[in-house]
Formats: C-alpha cells, structure tokens, sequence
C-alpha cells in the first residue's frame, strides 16, 4: 500500500512541477528570449530529466518525509504564484 500511495504522490508531484514549468517558462521565457512554447508533456519531461539530475537525498525519519511532502507541493505551487504576480507587471 505505501509503495502505491508512494508513486501516486511522485505522479501527482510531477505534474504539478510540470505545470509550474509549463507556465513560468510561457510567460517569461517565450516573450523575452522568443523561445518555442511548452506543452505540459515537454514541461513534464523537463522537469523529471532535471529532477534525476539533481537527485537529493530522501529522508526515511517520518517527520522529515511529511516536510518533504510539504516542499515538494509548496515550492512549484509559491513559484507560480510569484511568477504571476511578476507577470502582472511585464
């Protein structure tokens, strides 16, 4: 069962890090450097190929693995919200 709750979490992880990639990179990388749009599948693979990159230690201490959980939800999540407001602006 915690290998399956396990994957589900890293799917929906690397959907929501796509997501991020996805609309940070159309709304500041496209029209500053004119660079091709991405779709949600490429952003995906972006984010999973720079995430296996940069591979970090996971935690096995149970409290530690719910902060991860937390920074790994919150960061692309902020990252966006940020982003947005940046653009607001552009």
């Amino acid at each position: 069962m915690k290998v399956l709750l396990g994957i589900g979490f890293m799917v929906v992880a690397y959907l929501i890090d796509g997501l991020a990639l996805k609309l940070l990179w159309n709304w500041f990388m496209v029209p500053i450097l004119g660079l091709p749009n991405l779709s949600l599948v490429q952003s995906i693979g972006i984010s999973i190929v720079v995430g296996f990159l940069t591979q970090q230690h996971i935690p096995r201490d149970k409290d530690q693995q719910q902060e991860l959980i937390i920074y790994l939800i919150l960061t692309p999540v902020m990252a966006v919200i940020i982003g947005y407001i940046v653009h607001l602006f552009m």
